[in-house]
């Protein structure tokens, strides 16, 4: 008996050697995030503009009741939200389909057979034998999670729900994100059609000037036709400027979701990003692991490596329990009676022979790891990239509007200056005109930058994650 159970135990551990999945298959790919943060260091910067970190509605802080309703009815209404819903109805339901796989499969059923034999197949060849059966029953089986492939399953379906909440959580940080910048560009397109109706009135007021001088005497026809050219080119691009606010309305309600009425019925924007930021001087280590896609991109990695431990669990040895009980009568016999009394129980082991489908699998899975690795480290260094960019453009922004702040002050003194002295005839309509252009270009340039460091303050929150913290976490230990 004790060769026997040796035999046994040599064999069994031979079965499961022979199962094992192949060591030659494995992953490739690493986790590059400890690299990249080492070199964040450059990245460090003690006076930027700052948010309200880490809340995710930071726009309520620029105090624009319009821009904070717009927000919210596009995070209700916007396509991309409801695309966000039903990926996220997806994952939930795939998780509850992996948690039914720790349940017994249980049916009952009930029948009742008429049937007529023939020759053939009545065993006394007399065939013209009627009969009817009736059956009722319970079925139940059972698998054992020897391997722990179910629980690994469970654990790889909960990570990607997770994953999909993020992104769900992305998807309104991007669409509200988008929003905003679209905001303020709208808001600079108003800057940009006040400075036109500045610039048409004073080609208005040189046009009157000029008039008054040519009844004087003072100048020839050929500068009004100037003046007059001037004007109506100014006026053209105050019809450009009128355009581009409708466009940029039409924008706006695209990614609400909803039509032209809504476009019409957009006012004049009032955000502005005025307030210092205070920023840590850590700024990338801290505040970038906030970015949803980055957390997201780490949960599908743990998404995929436990699908490599499903795939794994499929090279050993399987075994289920299946039991039924009933009764199964013929016509005349008591349904419930002793002759009618069924019941069956019963293990069943299945060991896989031919593995080439399950090394398929294990290196799908493998690679699927892979891709979800190099996923990561991309959007890490993308990520990286993206606050530099933001930081490096903030910095030289702030500088350069002193520069353009102090140029349209100098412009405007020389602007009032010359129309003065054209206006009581002692300068030329050319100078005027050289001087009312630069004026123009000046404005023009600061009011360009101004929104170019809004859309960069906005770009920032953004890119260090908008707000998201990820301090709601999905057990993973339930079975």
């Amino acid at each position: 008996m004790l060769k026997l159970a040796k035999i046994t135990t040599y064999v069994s551990l031979c079965l499961l050697y022979g199962c094992a999945p192949p060591s030659s298959i494995k992953t490739h790919n690493t986790l590059t995030d400890k690299t990249l943060v080492s070199h964040a260091t450059s990245l460090e910067s003690k006076k930027l503009y700052s948010a309200n970190w880490p809340s995710q509605s930071w726009w309520l802080s620029l105090g624009d009741i319009q821009l904070n309703n717009l927000i919210e009815q596009a995070l209700q209404h916007s396509p991309n939200i409801q695309l966000a819903n039903a990926n996220l109805e997806k994952a939930s339901a795939l998780v509850m389909a992996a948690d039914s796989k720790f349940d017994p499969v249980v049916s009952a059923n009930a029948s009742a057979t008429r049937s007529r034999l023939s020759r053939s197949e009545d065993y006394t060849y007399q065939g013209s034998q009627y009969g009817t059966l009736y059956g009722l029953g319970l079925n139940m089986s059972y698998s054992f999670d020897l391997w722990g492939g179910n629980k690994a399953a469970w654990v790889a379906s909960v990570s990607n729900q997770k994953a999909a909440e993020i992104d769900h959580q992305a998807a309104k940080i991007n669409l509200s994100s988008a929003i905003i910048r679209t905001y303020i560009q709208l808001a600079n397109a108003y800057a940009l059609e006040d400075l036109a109706k500045d610039d048409f009135e004073r080609t208005q007021r040189i046009v009157l000037i000029t008039e008054k001088l040519l009844q004087s005497g003072l100048t020839s026809n050929d500068r009004l036709y100037t003046a007059q050219s001037n004007e109506a080119s100014s006026k053209q691009v105050l019809k450009q400027r009128a355009l581009s606010i409708q466009l940029l309305k039409n924008a706006l309600a695209t990614l609400i979701g909803d039509g032209p009425d809504l476009a019409n019925n957009i006012q004049r924007p009032s955000a502005h990003l005025s307030a210092k930021l205070n920023l840590p001087a850590e700024l990338p280590a801290n505040l970038m692991a906030h970015r949803p896609d980055i957390v997201a991109a780490k949960w599908r990695i743990e998404a995929a490596s436990k699908n490599i431990d499903v795939a794994k669990t499929r090279f050993y040895p399987n075994v289920n329990l299946s039991a039924s009980a009933g009764f199964k009568s013929v016509l005349g016999d008591s349904m419930f009676g002793e002759p009618s009394r069924s019941w069956s129980v019963g293990p069943a082991i299945s060991l896989p022979l031919f593995t080439q489908d399950l090394k398929a699998n294990l290196i799908d899975q493998s690679a699927d790891y892979d891709s979800a690795v190099a996923h990561y480290n991309q959007t890490i260094s993308k990520a990286f990239g993206d606050v530099t960019d933001r930081i490096l453009t903030i910095k030289s922004v702030n500088k350069q509007i002193a520069d353009a702040q102090r140029s349209a002050k100098l412009a405007a003194q020389s602007y009032h200056i010359t129309e003065k002295r054209y206006q009581s005839g002692m300068g030329s309509q050319l100078e005027v005109l050289l001087i009312e252009n630069q004026l123009l270009q000046a404005e023009s340039a600061l009011t360009l930058l101004k929104n170019q460091l809004q859309e960069q303050q906005a770009a920032l929150i953004e890119a260090l994650g908008g707000g998201f913290g990820d301090d709601q976490t999905v057990s993973t230990s339930k079975h």
